[in-house]
C-alpha cells in the first residue's frame, strides 16, 4: 500500500515518466506475478518457513542499501527501478507463506481466523501504506524508509513468535 500511495507522486514529479506510468507500473507488476510463480516453485522444496523468513530478510537487506543509496544519491529512474522490481521479488514469497505458517494450526478455525487476518492485513496495510504515502518528500527515500520500517518491524515479530530461532522447520517441506 505505500508503494500504491506514492507511486504516480514518484513516476510522475521525480522522474517524468509522463505517459510511461502505465507501462513501468505493469512491469513492476509483472515482476511480482513472476516472484509468486517462483514461490509456488520454491516453498516444496525449501519449506514455507525457511523460504519467507529469507524472503524477509533479503527484502529488509534491498531496503536497507535502497534506503542508504536514497539518502547519498539523486537516484535515477533504472536504479530505482532496479530497487523497487528487486525488492518485489522477495516480497512475492512473503504473503502467501506467512499467512499459512499463521492459519497452520489453527484447524477448524482457520476460515474465521483467515477472514480475520485478511481484515486486519487491508487495514493495518492501508494506514501504513497512507503514513508512507503521506511522507513523500519529492524524493522516493520515504518510500524505501517505509519499506526498511515494515521489514524489520515484521523481522521483530517473527523473532518473538518463532522465540529468536529462524530457520527451524516445525515441519518437514512437503
Amino acid at each position: 500500500f505505500g508503494f500504491i500511495n506514492s507511486a504516480q507522486q514518484i513516476y510522475l514529479e521525480v522522474f517524468h515518466v509522463g505517459e510511461l506510468f502505465p507501462l513501468i507500473f505493469a512491469g513492476v507488476a509483472g515482476v511480482l506475478a513472476f516472484s509468486n510463480f517462483l514461490n509456488a516453485r520454491l516453498v516444496g522444496k525449501v519449506g514455507m518457513r525457511r523460504l519467507s523468513q529469507s524472503a524477509l530478510l533479503l527484502f529488509l537487506a534491498i531496503s536497507l542499501v535502497w534506503l542508504v543509496v536514497s539518502l547519498e544519491i539523486e537516484m535515477p529512474l533504472w536504479l530505482f527501478i532496479a530497487f523497487f522490481a528487486g525488492a518485489m521479488v522477495p516480497f512475492g514469497c512473503l504473503g502467501a507463506n506467512f499467512n499459512a505458517l499463521a492459519m497452520e494450526p489453527l484447524g477448524e478455525l482457520a476460515g474465521t481466523a483467515s477472514s480475520i487476518l485478511g481484515f486486519m492485513q487491508t487495514f493495518l496495510g492501508g494506514l501504513l501504506g497512507t503514513l508512507i504515502g503521506q511522507a513523500y518528500n519529492g524524493t522516493v527515500t520515504p518510500l524505501a524508509a517505509g519499506f526498511c520500517s515494515v521489514s524489520l518491524a515484521a523481522l521483530l515479530m517473527i523473532l518473538i513468535a518463532e522465540r529468536g530461532r529462524l530457520f527451524q522447520p516445525h515441519n518437514p517441506p512437503v
